[in-house]
């Protein structure tokens, strides 16, 4: 069985929640070189697939992630006070 052909990992769900236009996969990918991590675009998109297991690649793709999320919700904060004011 091809893995489209299965749900979703929580980690693609995450992914599909930050949207086709987000920079979380690339983030993902500097942050692991930076660390001295061998790893490329599409090892990250395996790992997100659940194709590879591999821990640091998932801890810092999910670092991100959170990090993504947290950013979004502060300017949304931002956003409505400024709105409110």
């Amino acid at each position: 069985m091809k893995v489209s052909d299965k749900e979703a990992t929580p980690m693609r769900k995450v992914l599909e929640r930050l949207g086709q236009k987000s920079s979380v996969v690339q983030t993902t990918l500097a942050r692991l070189r930076e660390r001295g991590v061998k790893a490329s675009v599409s090892l990250i998109y395996k790992t997100i697939n659940g194709e590879v297991q591999r821990h640091d690649v998932a801890e810092t793709f999910l670092e991100v992630a959170e990090e993504e999320f947290t950013r979004r919700a502060q300017l949304q904060e931002r956003a409505r006070q400024l709105a409110d004011a």
